[in-house]
């Protein structure tokens, strides 16, 4: 087994609803883009959100297959500290986006909620399947 194929396998197997969810926000966001008369900050906001949203699910899976490795207390100090990390860096890009006149602070930030709702509604499939 690869190294890294567990994290791959799950993010394969939530990708299509990753994706759907992001195509509909976006297809949302834009359309209030046009419809509203803001400016095209709203849309690049969107696309950020999208891809910070994505990097920090695949960083948790990634940081949750390394602490596999680990003793429990071990295993538990270094979640605690990756997830440090984690939201840390999530500031990090959320204040770049905040303070860039170009991306929306706002439409950026919703799409963090992303992975949760793919998983939620990949769960709630294949229960029914």
């Amino acid at each position: 087994m690869k190294k890294n194929q567990p994290v791959y396998e799950e993010m394969r197997s939530l990708s299509p609803y990753y994706l759907i969810i992001s195509g509909i926000y976006m297809v949302v966001v834009t359309a209030l883009c046009f419809a509203l008369n803001f400016d095209y900050s709203l849309p690049i906001g969107g696309l950020y959100g999208i891809m910070i949203s994505a990097l920090n699910f695949l960083l948790l899976g990634k940081s949750a297959q390394s602490a596999l490795k680990r003793s429990a207390k071990s295993a538990n100090t270094y979640m605690s500290a990756m997830y440090c990390v984690r939201y840390l860096g999530l500031f990090a890009l959320l204040t770049i986006g905040a303070l860039a006149p170009f991306i929306s602070l706002i439409a950026s930030a919703i799409p963090l909620f992303f992975p949760r709702i793919a998983i939620t509604v990949r769960a709630l499939i294949r229960k029914e399947d």
